[in-house]
């Protein structure tokens, strides 16, 4: 299993831990967009940044918070790729 897919698996069981209980029928996966499908609002992305800042060692900018790097298990999981490399 490579490191993306650790991350992937990591992330994907916090978002489940602490955000899917609201949605208890939603069957999420890795490319599933957060906030489209309400899994998380803007105090969750908050929390899903601190945990990702705390969990994999690396600072993230307040212009790096975008969609693009945070709309998704995938996108995190790139995101944080891109840093530790």
């Amino acid at each position: 299993m490579s490191d993306t897919d650790t991350v992937k698996r990591q992330l994907l069981s916090f978002v489940e831990e602490n955000f899917l209980y609201l949605k208890p029928d939603l069957e999420l996966s890795t490319g599933d967009d957060l906030v489209a499908l309400g899994v998380i609002d803007s105090l969750g992305f908050v929390e899903l940044v601190e945990e990702v800042q705390a969990r994999y060692g690396i600072s993230v900018s307040d212009l790096e918070i975008t969609e693009e790097n945070f709309g998704s298990i995938d996108a995190i999981a790139r995101f944080v790729g891109s840093k530790q490399a």
